[in-house]
């Protein structure tokens, strides 16, 4: 007898459940104590509820000098395609707690200052109030000009030159150089499997309902911020097919620490980023 019809695939989703996250990306060693694993479960979805948005997602854990680590979670409520451009529906927000139950926000940081966080390079803290010191150094004074020559008289010594003045001093906060290095992270790393999403008639960001993935074992089979892995800098990522469980997993190199997934059983994705936030300066010599 024929076989049954195989039933249709499920809409690929953002996986927003942070446990089947955390248990796709386990073989990464992306883990959490069991308690923690726990909070995270409950606070994630009470701190969606008390914001009102789509979905409060777990980031990932900034590590920090002392251990007391940051847990990241963004507040996600959608994103619009308008004119070309792509933009964020209001509520869309970052936050970090050291307890995995309270959730603190993360002010967005633009200009000046953040130009001067990004000159930072370094762990993080631990300290949530702890105050960084940027320096700039201040242009010298010109030089003086040459004494008057006088006929007959001896010639002066030259003039000494300009004492150069002390550098600047900038202080940038803890939380600012964390949303910073959270920003730069998703700048590089923000990936998806092609065609997973499509524009709707309001332009709306949504999920396609007719996606399937033919080749997932293939990085141009995923997008990034500068278009499909494939065409990205040599070492830059990594990818691991399971054909067994019929799961792909990425890696950037760039940010050691991020890990994205693919699930063609469930058809949801889902990424995390464990790691110090410190970029990989070097990865030319490690292709």
């Amino acid at each position: 007898p024929p076989s049954p019809p195989r039933p249709p695939k499920m809409p690929a989703a953002l996986n927003q459940n942070p446990l089947l996250t955390l248990d796709a990306l386990a073989p990464c060693g992306v883990v959490l104590p069991t308690e923690v694993s726990a909070c995270l479960d409950v606070s994630l979805n009470l701190k969606a509820r008390e914001l009102g948005v789509a979905g409060f997602l777990f980031w990932g854990r900034l590590s920090t000098l002392s251990g007391k680590d940051y847990y990241v979670a963004r507040a996600y409520n959608g994103t619009r395609r308008i004119d070309g451009k792509v933009l964020v529906n209001p509520g869309n927000k970052f936050y970090f707690s050291q307890d995995a139950v309270n959730w603190l926000d993360l002010e967005p940081v633009t200009g000046p200052q953040a130009k001067k966080a990004r000159k930072l390079d370094g762990w993080l803290t631990g300290d949530a109030s702890h105050q960084f010191i940027v320096y700039e150094e201040q242009p010298a004074p010109p030089p003086a000009p040459p004494p008057p020559v006088v006929e007959g008289a001896e010639p002066l010594p030259p003039p000494e030159p300009p004492v150069a003045p002390p550098p600047l001093e900038f202080p940038v906060s803890e939380l600012e150089y964390m949303m910073c290095t959270i920003n730069d992270i998703n700048a590089v790393t923000a990936c998806a499997p092609v065609g997973m999403y499509t524009t709707d008639a309001a332009g709306n960001y949504v999920q396609n309902p007719l996606f399937t993935m033919k080749f997932p074992d293939q990085l141009s089979s995923y997008a990034g911020p500068d278009g499909h892995l494939g065409a990205a800098m040599p070492g830059s990522w990594g990818l691991v097919h399971d054909s067994f469980k019929q799961v792909t997993t990425l890696r950037s190199f760039l940010y050691p620490g991020f890990f994205a997934y693919y699930s063609a059983v469930s058809n949801t994705v889902g990424n995390l980023y464990f790691g110090t936030g410190i970029k990989n300066k070097d990865i030319a010599f490690t292709v």
